[in-house]
């Protein structure tokens, strides 16, 4: 499912204009990544939840020529699943 099937998705259920489904969609989107990127945990409960990680530097290796190099450091979003997504998914 991509963006704009979401949007339709919600727009059918909710009997509201595709534009403004789309701007709901949009904001959410927004205040998940403001969150994260202060460091702050986003939790939908029953959903899943979301936190910001540090990945430590590590060695690679370049596929093409095999030539070692280093991966360096960076923050990652995390995504743990919750219970009731995990029941409906198994």
């Amino acid at each position: 499912m991509n963006k704009q099937q979401l949007c339709n998705f919600v727009s059918t259920k909710t009997k509201l204009p595709k534009s403004q489904c789309l701007k709901m969609i949009d904001t959410t989107f927004e205040a998940i990544s403001g969150a994260l990127k202060k460091g702050q945990e986003v939790r939908m409960v029953g959903f899943g939840s979301w936190r910001k990680i540090r990945r430590k530097s590590r060695a690679g290796r370049n596929p093409q020529t095999g030539k070692s190099l280093n991966i360096p450091a960076r923050n990652v979003a995390k995504f743990n699943i919750g219970q009731h997504l995990y029941d409906l998914l198994n």
